[in-house]
């Protein structure tokens, strides 16, 4: 979990906003408006605990002060993330190279928050193996991307722990170098996931739904639409969300129930917004491209806007601000049993 500067913005991060706006259906560059969602946490991520019931009492504050160096790391707080260590504790990165002693170490961290500003780090904890009653291995996995989301890296992360004076401190945090095959589909879209859901824009004559749900196994996102546009005849179209792993990009690929198709390739921009490159070719075959921008509002809506957009090698008018908002879940049919009275 030691920055690897020289990856660092080498791969663009899996994180899209999808968000189709729509102003006339039969000119749509991605038919119709498309899911927009909820805004992503903003808060630290923290290193995720096992289930309270599987985790051993022991195991507890070992992982608690992974958790610890995680919040530390992504507040870009060096002197905090140093307490964590012994005196003579030592990082090696995935490359071999090793910082050893607290001070180096605190060093080594502002200088990576100084020079990369916004790293985030998220951290999963796979296994807690004691050796003694006061020395434990760990091993564990690790995403680190910039503020804006435009680079990630996975690492796989072993550390040794001591107990010293009652405290678990960090003696080795070693990084291990992934490869691609080990990086499964639902880490590389995870950060999507807050468009699960059902979304709707109902305004301005235009009536627009779309629902998102995982495909099997997580390995891609389906969208379904439907819009009504200023009174036409209602369209229909399903988007197929993955991560294309020779652009090293989110991509969709986009089926209109008026047999056009359409492909985009997402770059996320900012905390809440993300740019869409989208192409496509309608049934009559005239070719439609337009820029998608997709900002999120808050945690129930995402606001779109769809610039240059060419259809048929004509310049199509610009599409603003068209708001999705999430819709809440539908209440359960189970009848609620009342309960029983105790004679």
């Amino acid at each position: 979990m030691r920055t690897s500067l020289a990856l660092m913005g080498a791969i663009v991060l899996t994180g899209a906003g999808l968000v189709a706006a729509s102003g006339k259906a039969r000119e749509e560059s991605q038919p119709a408006t498309a899911k927009p969602a909820a805004a992503p946490a903003t808060k630290p991520a923290s290193a995720p605990e096992a289930p309270a019931s599987v985790v051993k009492a022991d195991e507890k504050p070992i992982r608690e002060a992974f958790a610890a160096f995680v919040e530390a790391y992504s507040n870009a707080d060096a002197e905090s993330l140093a307490a964590i260590f012994a005196d003579e504790a030592s990082v090696v990165d995935s490359q071999g190279g090793e910082v050893r002693g607290n001070g180096a170490i605190a060093e080594m961290y502002a200088t990576s928050f100084r020079d990369l500003p916004g790293l985030k780090l998220e951290s999963t904890i796979d296994e807690v193996r004691f050796l003694t009653p006061d020395v434990a291995r760990t091993e564990g996995k690790s995403r680190l991307s910039t503020g804006t989301g435009d680079a990630s890296e996975f690492t796989r992360f072993s550390g040794l722990v001591v107990r010293r004076d009652g405290k678990w401190r960090l003696a080795e945090l070693r990084d291990y170098a992934v490869q691609a095959e080990e990086i499964s589909a639902y880490d590389r879209l995870k950060e999507l996931e807050w468009m699960v859901g059902d979304w709707v824009d109902e305004g301005a004559g235009n009536k627009v739904s779309s629902s998102v749900r995982w495909a099997d196994n997580n390995s891609f996102l389906v969208r379904t639409y439907k819009a009504e546009v200023q009174g036409q005849k209602a369209t229909s179209g399903t988007m197929f969300i993955g991560w294309d792993p020779q652009t090293g990009q989110i991509k969709s690929w986009l089926f209109s129930s008026e047999g056009g198709h359409g492909e985009g390739h997402w770059t996320r921009t900012g905390e809440t917004q993300w740019v869409v490159k989208a192409q496509g070719v309608l049934r009559d075959g005239r070719p439609t491209s337009a820029t998608q921008i997709h900002t999120i509002v808050n945690k129930d809506a995402v606001k779109t806007s769809s610039i240059h957009r060419i259809v048929g090698g004509q310049i199509a008018p610009d599409i603003a601000d068209v708001l999705m908002v999430k819709k809440a879940p539908a209440p359960s049919s189970t009848p609620v049993k009342p309960a029983s009275t105790a004679k």
